[in-house]
């Protein structure tokens, strides 16, 4: 996707568009379809999650058809501290080296993303096509806190890390995507295999703090507990 440049009267209509990724904007949604900016496409509750500096890295907040997405993306993230660049272990484009995710998006035909852009759909909200600033100067890095979105007032600043509390959600999603590649493995064996392809070495790094046996072990007991079979 080019450069798509600011209108002078940004965000002064609203239509309808499909679900984003923030499953309590569905709320109230019966045909499936969300309040949108007719020009950028950002969900308006997300413009208004940005602009009040509120973001999410729980999966369980995450909309049920995007938390696939979510977990597969996160777990592609060199995860650290707030305050240090996340570098991207996922794909690369070809011919600029520059990192990249695919992921469909109602208003295009291409499925190929930046993958900082991604992150920010995943994070703050569903911007659309809304330009995107890199802070750090690093490219391959997709930390939220390292970007400002173009056309949307921040309310936080960089020493509010304390209201956002990026690191203790951070550990959270290093378990819950740690979990997911397991998981994947064992049910799903030619999806993990596509994520092999793209980076064997950082699949391998990521599950090493895994004990599988122990996953396995509780994903029986939960389908035992979910048929009402005996402890």
């Amino acid at each position: 996707m080019g450069a798509w440049a600011l209108p002078p009267n940004l965000h002064s209509e609203i239509g309808s568009g499909p679900l984003c990724p923030m499953g309590e904007h569905a709320i109230g949604s019966r045909d499936g379809r969300i309040p949108r900016y007719t020009d950028s496409h950002a969900c308006v509750r997300c413009v208004s999650a940005l602009t009040e500096g509120r973001l999410s890295l729980d999966v369980r907040r995450i909309h049920p058809r995007w938390q696939r997405r979510f977990l597969e993306y996160w777990s592609f993230v060199d995860i650290t501290d707030h305050d240090e660049c996340w570098e991207w272990r996922g794909a690369r484009h070809q011919r600029n080296d520059t990192a990249i995710y695919s992921i469909p998006r109602h208003w295009s035909s291409t499925h190929q993303w930046g993958a900082r852009r991604v992150g920010i759909w995943l994070s703050w909200g569903d911007i659309g096509r809304l330009p995107i600033v890199n802070l750090c100067g690093n490219h391959n890095c997709v930390n939220p806190l390292h970007s400002r979105i173009r056309g949307v007032p921040h309310f936080y600043n960089g020493l509010r890390f304390d209201a956002i509390e990026l690191d203790s959600k951070a550990a959270k999603l290093i378990d819950d995507t740690g979990e997911f590649l397991a998981i994947t493995r064992l049910r799903d064996p030619r999806r993990f295999a596509t994520f092999q392809e793209i980076n064997a070495r950082w699949m391998d790094e990521r599950l090493e703090p895994i004990d599988e046996e122990d996953l396995q072990e509780r994903l029986q007991q939960g389908a035992a507990g979910s048929r009402g079979d005996p402890a």
